[in-house]
């Protein structure tokens, strides 16, 4: 039996030795009536009060472990999972939608459609009624392209009008109807990016971002992050996807990261992003395809699925160059 001072000082080292102990076989004592038991004498408390406390003090069991007898309540009593649908049944069949707290991440070599891909999920949430009226934001951190093109891809995607053509026909009316649609409100939260991207930063933007309600938040690439680094590119991928993860767990977000891969189909300078996500997509589509139509075909492949177990190819897109 341990019973020093009941203090942060005199509990810690209660702590510390009964570590040394074999488990169960120390117990600490918690006094509710003073600092010592000298102080239960200085206040005239009946030593009764003192030997009770003595016979119900429980064994010490460090922080973080717990029986399992006493998980039934966790168990029947989980909370729900918010989950909103992605903008594909057969993604949603596979994954059960997006989920907070989750992290996941898109695959790809450059130019086959990543950026096409995350603007499609960012639109679908920004409308989605039910993030809608929880007031739920979206982060947006599209470092290869300034937010003017960002927005304007969102319009896109509402009018299903490719606006940055400059052949497309398109009047201020119908920009403003989409604007006022998708990205008129205090839920969308762009990150003007043309200047630090340290790594530090970008999670101080990330947490910020979440501060002011954004609960997923899409970072369009990990690789220029790293890339105006100085230092070892995997480890610094390494880094920044573990403190990413941690903060999803810690605010209660979802994010979206997007990273480039090599010639042979792998996360350029480390595994770590893909160690850590909780989903994984892989991207694929033939830029050299003779054919236009085979060209345009965009191949998603879950190759992690922490949730469900369920991997593999999941749906075959096409990209309709006038919508």
């Amino acid at each position: 039996m341990l019973c020093l001072d009941n203090d942060e000082v005199g509990q810690k080292k209660a702590e510390a030795i009964a570590g040394l102990f074999t488990p169960g076989k120390c117990r600490i004592m918690s006094l509710q009536h003073g600092k010592d038991p000298n102080e239960y004498l200085q206040k005239g408390i009946e030593h009764r009060e003192f030997v009770s406390e003595w016979w119900k003090a429980p064994q010490y069991r460090p922080d973080g472990l717990k029986a399992g007898k006493d998980m039934w309540d966790e168990i029947v009593n989980r909370p729900d999972y918010f989950a909103i649908p992605y903008p594909w049944e057969p993604l949603n069949k596979k994954t059960f939608g997006i989920r907070l707290s989750e992290a996941v991440l898109l695959m790809a070599d450059t130019g086959v459609g990543k950026t096409s891909i995350i603007t499609r999920i960012e639109h679908a949430i920004l409308t989605n009624p039910e993030v809608i009226e929880k007031g739920y934001g979206v982060g947006l951190l599209h470092l290869e392209e300034p937010n003017s093109h960002t927005a304007l891809n969102l319009l896109s995607v509402e009018n299903k009008k490719p606006y940055h053509l400059p052949d497309t026909v398109k009047t201020p009316e119908e920009l403003r109807m989409a604007y006022d649609k998708v990205l008129n409100n205090e839920r969308a939260i762009f990150y003007d990016h043309f200047g630090s991207n340290d790594i530090d930063e970008i999670l101080a933007k990330v947490r910020f971002m979440s501060v002011m309600g954004c609960k997923y938040i899409f970072i369009d690439h990990l690789s220029i992050i790293v890339s105006d680094q100085n230092g070892d590119e995997r480890k610094l991928l390494d880094e920044i996807s573990t403190k990413l993860k941690t903060l999803t767990m810690e605010l209660n977000i979802a994010v979206f990261c997007v990273i480039h891969t090599n010639r042979q189909g792998e996360a350029r300078g480390s595994a770590g992003p893909e160690k850590v996500a909780n989903i994984h997509l892989s991207l694929h589509r033939n830029k050299k395809d003779p054919d236009e139509w085979r060209r345009n075909i965009l191949k998603v492949e879950i190759e992690k699925n922490r949730f469900s177990g369920r991997t593999g190819p999941c749906l075959w897109l096409f990209y309709d160059e006038a919508t």
